[in-house]
């Protein structure tokens, strides 16, 4: 839960810098015309990486800073993505272990 809101919240922090770094920009008219649309753009193109090389060549044309910029946002949502995933892969590997423990001792108790 925390790291999804995590997730969000860098999202939303981004969004507000990329609304505000093309405004009056082509590139901030196709995929950043408005914090919701910028959000928008992130999570799919950003975090899912559908599309990533559309937006990522826009920026370097538009500026170089703004392509280093997003490439540090991909980096981010991307460690934050695999942070979630790990912390849920720990938490089912736990489970079954208590679970398989609990069952071994219930076994034990029954053959004595």
């Amino acid at each position: 839960f925390f790291t999804l809101c995590l997730l969000m919240g860098c999202i939303y922090i981004f969004a507000i810098g990329f609304r505000q770094l093309t405004d009056d920009t082509s590139v901030g008219h196709v995929y950043f015309p408005s914090v919701f649309d910028s959000m928008y753009t992130l999570l799919i193109r950003g975090v899912f990486l559908d599309g990533i090389e559309k937006v990522m060549r826009a920026l370097i044309d538009e500026h170089v800073a703004l392509g280093l910029i997003f490439l540090l946002y991909v980096l981010l949502a991307e460690m934050t993505v695999m942070n979630l995933l790990v912390g849920v892969l720990c938490e089912v590997v736990n489970v079954v272990a208590s679970a398989e423990k609990e069952e071994l001792m219930v076994q034990y108790v029954k053959s004595k």
